[in-house]
């Protein structure tokens, strides 16, 4: 506990505001998986060991699926409501949900696939990289895995849950997720510089 009685933040909350890196702890979520990868405290040996075997250029295809796999739950939401505007889908989305014709699952669907995009290029970057660097075909498959499991819990997580459990469950996914990738930049670049 602090000083003050409350409770003590969590290490990584305390290491990058003592480092000076964060504002907030929000913030943290967002540069700790480039900070732990650059300094080589990515996932251990151990852990990846138990990840499926998947050919990496496979992963980049089931990424692909998993970001558009909320996109499908959020255009079949949409249809139950009513015929799908496919000349403007993203307004309709918008007016179901201000006149409560959808489900609150629209909007949980739709932010899902639109952090699923957002994790695309960094671990399709991750990817691309070590193939490219030669780092170890097991390695990569075990990171792509990993990162492939761990965007499944998140959209489950999101699409699935509205407590304070089910967020944090999410985050974690999420923060996995990003750590795989920037693991895979890294293990590029060290393989790369040796």
């Amino acid at each position: 506990a602090s000083s003050l009685g409350q409770p003590a933040p969590p290490l990584w909350t305390s290491l990058s505001r003592a480092a000076g890196l964060l504002p907030s702890p929000r913030l943290a979520m967002s540069v700790l998986p480039p900070i732990l990868a650059a300094a080589d405290l990515g996932f251990p040996c151990g852990l990846l060991g138990l990840m499926p075997q998947v050919s990496p250029v496979k992963a980049l295809l089931g990424s692909v699926f998993m970001y558009n796999m909320p996109h499908m739950v959020r255009m079949y939401e949409t249809h139950k409501a009513g015929p799908v505007d496919n000349v403007n889908p993203r307004d309709q989305a918008k007016s179901l949900l201000e006149s409560s014709k959808g489900s609150a699952l629209i909007a949980k669907a739709q932010a899902a696939h639109l952090n699923g995009l957002e994790s695309f290029p960094p671990f399709a970057a991750g990817v691309l990289a070590a193939l490219y660097a030669g780092v170890e075909p097991a390695k990569i498959s075990q990171l792509a895995s990993l990162h492939l499991l761990a965007r499944l819990g998140f959209n489950i997580a999101y699409m699935g849950t509205s407590s304070q459990a089910g967020g944090v469950l999410r985050s974690v996914c999420w923060l996995c997720s990003l750590l795989a990738s920037c693991q895979l930049i890294a293990s590029a670049g060290k393989k790369i510089s040796s």
